[in-house]
């Protein structure tokens, strides 16, 4: 059997990277701010942090985003 060989593009949603390897699990984002994850699941659901969800539903923020926010210091 022979595999595809695919082309890693950066998968930009609302302006942030959402790219395999820029995503961060809840517990590091809840890491980041100094907060629990429901914390973090709570700003997601509120729409205040972008997240994709994985095939399994586990929810991914975007690095970019996330550092973005605390060099806002929002």
């Amino acid at each position: 059997m022979r595999l595809k060989r695919t082309i890693n593009r950066p998968l930009i949603i609302d302006g942030w990277d959402f790219s395999p390897e820029q995503l961060l699990s809840p517990g590091d984002v809840a890491d980041m701010f100094r907060v629990g994850p429901k914390t973090v699941a709570r700003w997601a659901d509120d729409g205040k942090l972008a997240c994709v969800r994985t095939l399994g539903g586990v929810r991914r923020f975007s690095r970019q985003q996330v550092e973005s926010f605390l060099s806002d210091g929002a």
